[in-house]
């Protein structure tokens, strides 16, 4: 049989194992640490999206003057507001060639996709009847596409 521990042979004995405070204090400051972080993760995701969402815009344009040169016909670029939507049509049967939704209905998720002019005409040479800019945005970070009538585009900062 072994002998009995006294009391002071088990105060002396090493504890094994974290306290109740000691957890309790390490979870408060990883939650401390979580939500200092989560803003700019947010904002960083949001930037992200934003930023996808003018080269998708961009691409749309590189899409409308590949088709205008491929069918040897002008194609009309138009985009809505309202449905934050970008449609490539022919220009002169009105066919719906291509159409790209940037809000709920995409990926992108935007609350803004504004255009000015709304509408513009790509010939077959890549040149536009009329320079475009298209806002593309959520509510604190903005980007701008623009295509000249020279048909260059570029995505502004």
């Amino acid at each position: 049989m072994r002998p009995s521990l006294c009391e002071d042979e088990w105060a002396r004995r090493p504890q094994r194992g974290f306290s109740i405070f000691e957890a309790v204090m390490v979870l408060m400051i990883v939650g401390l640490v979580i939500a200092a972080l989560t803003p700019g993760v947010v904002r960083t995701i949001e930037h992200g999206r934003v930023d996808r969402a003018a080269n998708a815009v961009a691409a749309q344009f590189y899409l409308a003057q590949s088709l205008a040169s491929r069918q040897r016909r002008p194609v009309a670029v138009a985009v809505s507001a309202a449905n934050k939507t970008i449609t490539i049509s022919d220009a002169i049967s009105l066919t719906r060639l291509s159409i790209r939704y940037f809000g709920t209905e995409g990926a992108f998720n935007l609350r803004a996709l504004t255009a000015t002019p709304t509408s513009v005409n790509v010939q077959p040479n890549g040149m536009a009847t009329a320079s475009i800019v298209v806002d593309v945005g959520n509510v604190t970070y903005k980007q701008q596409v623009r295509m000249t009538r020279a048909g260059q585009i570029r995505i502004l900062r």
